[in-house]
């Protein structure tokens, strides 16, 4: 039976290998070597292209990615918990079609999103066309070509993965458990610190790291709403690889990114690790 588990595992396996692990190995490996106008220099090693990472136009777009990144976390997780805690209590068959309206918009491709909230966000846009017809602003508010716009397209396009896992921790929270701390005369805010929030915190955080990692990645959105002027590490990679053609650098981006991801889920793992040890052993 093991080994008619494997036959079924490794066709998946061998596509990961060939369509991922192999030109992340490549891609490692070129980080190496220096780039020259005849193209990667295989017979020579080198950090530089490590050690320009460090150049303070590159510490400028990773902070701003960080930054967009952990914005946008901390907004979904906020909006998350209300709508997860409000579908928990609908009747079980409406709860599916609701999940499915708050996923709709993953499965609209994130290019043709991006134009979508592009003709909503310019100075002539949807919206600032009705605030002015409103009387609301004067002038159109500058809502492209920024963060802003990034964090507004990105918000509801990666919503979703913190909803799901909170929607089922709030399903299978015991509703004696709110109860009871009621009738103790635990105000609704201190239920929620003490009993809510620690129940359902490893939900929470595998959702985040989720979100994080996506947005950490996201190109479309900042390269249409943000723009040159609010580059992303994704949009640096993109113009280091295909329009400079600067392989090594790209690759050296693409293994520092991937380093960086990877330290968050490990911290992720032991942060939602540490929250259900500490579940377990409160009295």
């Amino acid at each position: 039976m093991e080994r008619a588990g494997w036959l079924f595992v490794l066709p998946l396996a061998l596509v990961l290998a060939a369509g991922y692990v192999w030109p992340l190995m490549q891609a490692g490996v070129n980080s190496f070597h220096p780039n020259t106008p005849q193209g990667i220099d295989l017979g020579h090693w080198t950090d530089a292209n490590y050690t320009k990472l460090l150049d303070p136009l590159y510490q400028s777009i990773l902070e701003r990615t960080l930054r967009i990144s952990l914005i946008v976390s901390a907004i979904t997780a906020v909006l998350a918990y209300p709508v997860a805690f409000f579908i928990a209590r609908l009747k079980p068959k409406v709860q599916p079609w609701l999940i499915l309206v708050y996923v709709s918009p993953w499965l609209v491709n994130t290019v043709v999103k991006s134009f979508g909230w592009s003709l909503l966000l310019r100075s002539n846009g949807v919206i600032n066309t009705t605030l002015q017809h409103l009387g609301l602003i004067d002038a159109p508010l500058h809502l492209m070509l920024n963060e802003t716009g990034v964090i507004i397209a990105l918000v509801p396009g990666h919503f979703m993965f913190v909803l799901l896992p909170l929607w089922a921790a709030a399903s299978g929270l015991d509703p004696n458990l709110k109860w009871a701390a009621g009738t103790l005369g635990a105000p609704p805010w201190q239920i929620f610190l003490r009993v809510t929030l620690p129940l359902t915190l490893p939900s929470l955080i595998a959702g985040l790291v989720i979100n994080f990692t996506m947005n950490m990645t996201a190109f479309a959105a900042p390269a249409i709403l943000g723009g040159v002027r609010a580059r992303t590490v994704s949009f640096l990679a993109f113009e280091v690889n295909l329009e400079q053609l600067n392989w090594p650098l790209g690759g050296a981006i693409a293994v520092g990114l991937l380093a960086f991801t990877l330290a968050v889920v490990w911290g992720g793992q032991r942060l939602a690790f540490l929250a259900v040890r500490s579940g377990r052993t409160r009295p």
